[in-house]
């Protein structure tokens, strides 16, 4: 697996844990952050810290929501890089590699991603333990085979926005999210959508 392939596989995994946190959370709290964060633009700073190391690899940018799923991801420190979501197709464009790679959610990876679950009770409480404190939610997997250690989400508790996701996966490496600077815009379908520019190599996830 190349650098390009991997990285796009962790910020994919990223999005499978937005996802996770807001489906597994109480119905109340899925409307909420749901109508909440749909057409906002905020800025984000992303900390990975490998397993074993103290030094985070600190990314930032900015995040468009459409109506979740659609997500808008551009990364502009230290390269520039967009993540493009559109519900069922995801495009990975890395600039200094001249490179995309787009991916599609058939049936097979639907049955192995529940949050594309959304609205559906019966999975959320066959795949997670869930606990509230606050406004800060603690997500633990039912089952050992799961690519996820643990999930925290907190929330505003006024407005309802998210300010932070904090995740573990199964190796034993942390990715925390903090969001800042919400603000209203308009969106339309087309932000969800990504055209490759002229010269760049297109790559199909496997």
């Amino acid at each position: 697996m190349g650098p390009a392939i991997s990285d796009y596989m962790r910020t994919l995994s990223f999005v499978l844990i937005l996802f996770l946190s807001a489906v597994a959370a109480s119905a109340s709290e899925i409307d909420n952050a749901a109508a909440a964060v749909t057409g906002t633009e905020a800025s984000f700073t992303q900390r990975f810290t490998p397993k074993g190391f103290t030094r985070s690899q600190v990314e930032s940018g900015s995040v468009i929501f459409g109506t979740l799923p659609m997500m808008r991801w551009t990364y502009t420190k230290p390269e520039e890089k967009v993540f493009v979501f559109d519900g069922t197709n995801s495009w990975f464009y890395v600039a200094a590699d001249k490179q995309v790679t787009v991916a599609s959610i058939d049936d097979r990876r639907r049955s192995e991603l529940p949050f594309l679950l959304i609205g559906d009770p019966a999975a959320r409480e066959r795949l997670f333990e869930v606990r509230e404190s606050g406004n800060v939610i603690t997500l633990q997997p039912k089952t050992a085979s799961s690519a996820i250690r643990n999930v925290r989400l907190t929330i505003a508790p006024n407005t309802h926005l998210i300010q932070q996701l904090e995740y573990s996966d199964r190796e034993g490496n942390r990715t925390v999210f903090d969001f800042s600077g919400y603000q209203r815009r308009a969106v339309t379908p087309d932000l969800f959508r990504f055209t490759p520019p002229a010269g760049v190599q297109v790559v199909n996830a496997q």
